[in-house]
Formats: structure tokens, sequence, C-alpha cells
């Protein structure tokens, strides 16, 4: 069996992280833009690309970036539609 490489092997193991908002009494909006996504379609097999943006106003906690790219490159050989 072929060993993975550690990219592959962060993409497997990737969990969604955060971190605390160092300002959790003041309101302001997180945006992050992911022009790479990418998945299967689960009709034909054939790449489907997309740019996920997510916007929220954060609490306590933050996501962390890094682990949110891993997380989404979970999906590109999966079957999904989007």
């Amino acid at each position: 069996m072929d060993e993975l490489k550690r990219g592959q092997r962060e993409i497997l193991e990737a969990k969604l992280e955060v971190f605390e908002n160092r300002y959790p009494g003041r309101d302001y909006v997180i945006t992050i833009s992911d022009p790479e996504f990418s998945c299967l379609c689960p009709r034909t097999g054939y790449p489907d690309f997309a740019t996920v943006e997510i916007r929220y106003v954060p609490d306590q906690y933050c996501l962390e970036l890094k682990a949110l790219k891993l997380y989404i490159n979970q999906f590109r050989d999966r079957g999904i539609f989007h």
C-alpha cells in the first residue's frame, strides 16, 4: 500500500479548530473566501469547482483558517451537489 504524503494525511485528519476571540464584546464581520473548492459531481463523476464564501460575526471563538482550508479539502474526492 502506498504511504500517504504529508498533505494527504493532514487533509484526512483535518478537524475544524477555533481560537478565542480577543474582542468578544465587539461586533465585527469575518469574511473567508476559498476559490479552490472542488468535489465530484455525484451524477457524472466529473470534477466540480466553486468558491466558498463564509461570513460570520464571531462570539467567543473564531475559526482557524488553516484548519478550515484542510477541512474543506476533504470534499475534493466526494460526490456532492452544491
